[in-house]
């Protein structure tokens, strides 16, 4: 574990700060660090003074009850010899923990609401803590943070739009303060958040921490063998440098390299964090008007110095970061097949810098006298292994260190519970989520050393891969695989399938995301007595060609379609193959039913990437869960985390 070698004077741990809310009714530990062996006062204005001593290290903690959540501010004092900290406007009230990637991460400002539809001036009682990306190989003592705002018009723009509706339900119903702990990386994988004891605890992920790397140099090595793997073959022979300059000819054969879009960077095309030289080469094939007149090349932009070459000809050097269209002479093409290879070069790069280009498809092309030839189709790829490189320390380099940067420093402090929006990030591997995600839960209860509410976002509707029944979904699998997580005592799901965006990972309603987060933890946090929000896992019955689906009395269920039809049911016959069955509610009951299907054998609802078409919700506008009755392989069967 990190700990600060030294300390010259008081400190506290960086959670404690004016403006605060801490947990009511509850044991508050209070630490920090003062010179080795000093006594430390911390006197709350509610309760009589407690001491503390600092260790070896430097590092004191100790703990004071906490009173019922008032309105009213308190304060809190820590003296230790001449320092002294003094924590002002501190709210007692409920605080939770935010987490996941970036749906969870999306500010009010990204999500574009009106200040009309946030209030936010009204609910200065709610108070928001962001945690500032960071990675680390070992527990750390310490994060980055700007500490604790108050909710005001123009503060709430940078709160998670999520956590603030979320806060703003619970504010109103309870008539409390709010705390917002917001530790959250946009495209972290749940393997990230989780301890390192806790993954060793785990068969799945033992062998990966016995191997964990000691240093970042050791993890730059290994990341750069799965690079080689994955662009030269598993354990092939890296190529030489003499080898690597042969790139750029006509004649050299680039079968072998994988694909890629060039609308968007490397790093979401299986080349994560990895900054260097790298080409990308297409081949084009003009007429000969297109080799015999000027022509216009347009390749999006990119962040890193490039040379652009076509036949084994440099004919640009220089940086598209404002998407520059490169005009080439006549005789630049000839007639016939013509080879474009794009070699990028990391330079004296510095800041955040992405490998590969990016921009819409309409920015990918060549102008001739014969038209304009689109260029976003596939370009085939291949980093340099000769060349000076490096790794950037994300989010998903390695599992664990999210935990030990943006979490770990953060434990003990009291909570009520966690809210949690992930998945997108381990789609891929979703059958493997089943273990991963209740072993996440898990491990923040034994850390925190409580079973508190866990709560989460089921996986909102989008295109992703386009995956059905019939070709395999790894979102619909993703989204199983999160209701299983339902098993585990005090946890509640918060059903989006119907108010994603089918080309939006990103769906600007967070609103209801966070509304329907708060009535889970009404519910499971605050025992409101209620049923889980949205309907799941039915009884299903077939019977004479039709399969009766039916959910617990306290539903009522209503679709939105004129004729009281329910869009989203297939059914599957003795072959197996699901086909579209008509469904309709009778008596609160669906009956569903296909006539091409023949006798059914399995139900599913709503199983797609993008089921965009759902309409049957509850009385109360919730939509129901998608399920299914079979246990068929999917998709992601046999996908692990390495």
């Amino acid at each position: 574990m990190a700990l600060p070698s030294s300390f010259a004077q008081l400190k506290l741990a960086d959670i404690f700060s004016s403006r605060m809310v801490i947990q009511q009714q509850t044991q508050l530990n209070v630490w920090g660090w003062a010179t080795p062996g000093s006594t430390v006062q911390i006197t709350c204005s509610w309760s009589k003074s407690v001491l503390s001593v600092a260790d070896g290290s430097g590092k004191w903690q100790t703990s004071v009850q906490t009173p019922e959540a008032s309105l009213i501010p308190v304060q809190i004092s820590v003296v230790s010899g001449a320092d002294s900290i003094l924590l002002t406007d501190v709210l007692v009230g409920e605080v939770w923990l935010c987490s996941g990637q970036s749906n969870m991460e999306w500010s009010v400002a990204d999500s574009r609401y009106e200040p009309g539809q946030l209030r936010g001036s009204i609910y200065p009682h709610i108070r928001h803590f962001k945690v500032q990306r960071a990675v680390e190989l070992v527990p750390q003592d310490s994060l980055v943070s700007d500490g604790w705002e108050i909710c005001t018009d123009d503060n709430v723009q940078h709160f998670s739009a999520v956590a603030y509706f979320f806060a703003r339900e619970l504010a109103d119903k309870l008539q409390v303060p709010v705390g917002l702990v917001n530790s959250t990386w946009g495209g972290s994988q749940v393997e990230s958040w989780i301890s390192g004891e806790g993954m060793a605890s785990s068969p799945l992920f033992s062998a990966y921490m016995n191997s964990f790397p000691r240093d970042w140099s050791e993890a730059d090595a290994r990341s750069m063998k799965k690079i080689a793997d994955y662009s030269l073959g598993k354990d092939k022979r890296w190529p030489s440098a003499a080898e690597e300059a042969t790139y750029q000819n006509p004649e050299f054969d680039m079968s072998g390299w994988k694909t890629v879009k060039p609308t968007y960077a490397w790093d979401w095309q299986n080349l994560w964090a990895f900054r260097g030289t790298g080409f990308m080469g297409t081949d084009v094939v003009l007429g000969d008007r297109a080799a015999s007149e000027p022509s216009l090349l347009h390749l999006g932009h990119g962040d890193l110095d490039a040379d652009l070459y076509v036949n084994g000809v440099l004919v640009w050097s220089g940086k598209n970061t404002g998407g520059a269209s490169i005009a080439l002479p006549a005789g630049t093409f000839k007639s016939g097949n013509n080879r474009i290879v794009y070699k990028q070069k990391l330079n004296n790069a510095s800041g955040w810098v992405e490998m590969g280009m990016r921009g819409p498809d309409t920015d990918f092309y060549l102008r001739t006298a014969e038209g304009t030839l689109s260029l976003a189709g596939d370009w085939r790829v291949m980093p340099s292994f000769n060349d000076p490189y490096y790794f950037i320390r994300s989010s998903n380099n390695l599992g664990t260190t999210i935990y030990n940067a943006m979490i770990h420093p953060l434990a003990g402090f009291p909570l009520q519970g966690v809210i949690w929006y992930q998945g997108e990030s381990n789609a891929a591997r979703a059958y493997e989520y089943r273990e991963s995600f209740p072993l996440l839960i898990r491990d923040w209860r034994r850390i925190w050393k409580i079973e508190m509410p866990f709560l989460f976002v089921q996986l909102a509707n989008y295109q992703a891969g386009g995956g059905t029944s019939a070709t395999g979904s790894e979102w619909a699998e993703l989204r199983e695989a999160q209701e299983m997580a339902l098993r585990l005592p005090l946890t509640g799901m918060a059903v989006t399938i119907d108010i994603g965006e089918s080309n939006d990972i990103h769906p600007k309603n967070k609103h209801d995301v966070g509304m329907r987060l708060a009535y889970e933890a009404l519910r499971v946090a605050y025992k409101s007595g209620t049923a889980p929000g949205s309907p799941m896992k039915p009884k299903v019955k077939f019977c004479w060609g039709k399969a009766k689906v039916t959910y617990p009395a306290a539903y009522h269920l209503r679709t939105t379609d004129r004729y009281g039809y329910v869009n989203g049911f297939e059914v599957a016959g003795c072959d197996g193959v699901f086909k579209y069955a008509r469904a309709e509610i009778r008596n609160n009951r669906i009956i569903v039913k296909s006539d091409t299907a023949g006798r059914p054998r399995a139900l599913r609802y709503a199983w797609a990437d993008d089921p965009n078409d759902v309409n049957l919700f509850t009385s109360d506008g919730k939509p129901v869960a998608p399920f299914r009755t079979d246990d068929w392989k999917g998709r992601t069967a046999g996908a692990v985390f390495e």
